[in-house]
């Protein structure tokens, strides 16, 4: 095994890959040897990230996802499995959050952006990819969370996009 490269031809798909810790977690994982599916519903910004990867002499395949939609979520694991056949690494990164105002000043379609992206994101697409891990007896599942989860905010709410 090539010691710079441990992860050498593993199938990692990252949600919210196309900016910021995303963007950041797929390029480190294509460093090290593995070939992405760059999930995220911004074609551009996966593309930017896609380019970097392959400067650096990387493999990555653009996939348009929006994890807040079920039947997006499910059409991007078949993607992957008709493309790239497999996956042995889930990084469920694609999230909203931010700084807004107290949360009963929240619009209740915000809250529901909030739910749909964090929580039922995070289910839909374990939903959808985990089959093929299991079918293959083999696999990791990274699901990245905010510390405000664990640390509370005073007036703060969430309403800014960062999915990617």
């Amino acid at each position: 095994m090539d010691t710079r490269q441990p992860l050498a031809g593993q199938i990692a798909v990252v949600t919210g890959a196309g900016r910021g810790i995303g963007a950041a977690i797929a390029r480190k994982l294509a460093d090290l040897g593995a070939i992405l599916a760059l999930c995220g519903r911004t074609r551009t910004a996966l593309e930017t990230t896609a380019k970097a990867i392959s400067q650096a002499k990387g493999r990555s395949e653009v996939i348009l996802c929006d994890v807040s939609d079920l039947h997006s979520v499910e059409a991007a694991a078949q993607t992957v499995e008709k493309k790239i056949g497999r996956i042995e690494i889930l990084v469920n990164n694609a999230g909203v959050g931010g700084f807004g105002g107290p949360l009963h000043e929240l619009p209740p379609e915000s809250w529901d952006q909030i739910l749909n992206t964090n929580l039922r994101g995070v289910y839909y697409v374990i939903r959808a990819f985990a089959p093929m891990m299991i079918r293959a007896r083999s696999g990791h599942i990274i699901n990245v969370s905010s510390l405000a989860g664990k640390n509370a905010l005073p007036n703060v709410s969430l309403v800014h996009d960062m999915s990617g």
